[in-house]
Formats: C-alpha cells, structure tokens, sequence
C-alpha cells in the first residue's frame, strides 16, 4: 500500500515538472492526432450517409443532440 501511494506521488512530481501535463496522456494523443482520426472517421462514412444529414446540421447541433430550440 505505501509503495502505491509513494508511486502515484512521484508520478504526480513528475507531472508537474513537465509543467503540469501527464506523461501518460502525451503518450496516448499525440499532437494532430484527434484532427487524424475525425477526419479518417469522415472519410469512412459513404457520401450517402453524409446526404442524410439536413443542411443546417452542424448550426443546429445543439438542437439535434440536446433539444435547443433550432438557429434561424
């Protein structure tokens, strides 16, 4: 139990002296990688699915996700 909680301390020590960022959240997205992925996720979804969507879609995305009244 003591070696846990030495070992989350040094790593808190060592977060902190790489100015606030965690080690292992730079090792899982590196820079650039969330524009990769959403945009390979777009590509994978056929143009009809894109087709589907309504033109105002992504004005309205608060309307579409959590009932905002719709932008004119």
């Amino acid at each position: 139990m003591a070696n846990a909680i030495q070992r989350r301390r040094r790593i808190a020590e060592v977060a902190r002296a790489n100015n606030g960022s965690n080690p292992r959240d730079a090792s899982e997205f590196a820079a650039g990688s969330l524009e990769t992925e959403l945009a390979a996720i777009g590509k994978a979804v056929p143009a009809r699915g894109w087709a589907k969507l309504p033109a105002d879609y992504f004005a309205n995305l608060d309307h579409s996700l959590h009932g905002a009244p719709k932008k004119k």
